[in-house]
């Protein structure tokens, strides 16, 4: 029998399995060669969070991706033993998952225009700065924030944004 209830239940459990859906179908779509936009919405600490990018911060990401595929390619020929990827810990984010995880609140996430980038060790963020660093030069293109940052339990990472204008250039580090 169908009660106010379960009608509400069921709603409740049709709308998730539907978002479910919608971002399982999305998740595999490409921003570039090497890169998804699954990885670049995931949440790790909170999955349950609704981050679902708006078509404009996924222009975003996509020019994100386009200095990505740079790096993973000059740190390959260099460094690299192999086609070793470069992983996201955190792109896009929505309101909701910001507020969540403590994120600033003009923070470049919120509009697809940044990346934080895991790394093995501080050698490795180094040569990941400097590699963006010289294409920056090289091409005559702006980022907007090299960070490399710290949490208060010792992880560190390489923030990195690039903006659609008025870039900052703004290089740093902070205790996250």
């Amino acid at each position: 029998m169908l009660t106010p209830h379960t009608a509400r239940r069921n709603f409740y459990v049709f709308k998730r399995y539907s978002m479910e859906q919608i971002v399982q179908l999305n998740s595999n779509a490409k921003l570039s060669d090497h890169f998804t936009l699954g990885e670049m919405t995931r949440s790790n600490s909170h999955p349950e969070v609704y981050n679902i990018p708006t078509h404009e911060a996924i222009a975003n990401l996509k020019r994100v991706c386009e200095w990505l595929e740079v790096l993973r390619k000059r740190y390959n020929d260099k460094y690299g033993v192999g086609e070793e990827p470069i992983r996201i810990n955190s792109g896009y984010r929505s309101p909701q998952l910001n507020k969540k995880i403590g994120g600033v609140a003009g923070s470049n996430h919120l509009t697809g225009c940044a990346v934080d980038i895991r790394v093995l060790g501080m050698e490795q963020l180094i040569r990941y700065a400097a590699i963006l660093l010289d294409y920056t030069d090289e091409s005559k293109q702006d980022f907007d924030e090299l960070l490399i940052e710290r949490n208060r339990y010792g992880a560190i990472w390489l923030h990195f944004a690039v903006r659609p204008f008025s870039n900052r250039r703004k290089v740093a580090f902070i205790r996250a």
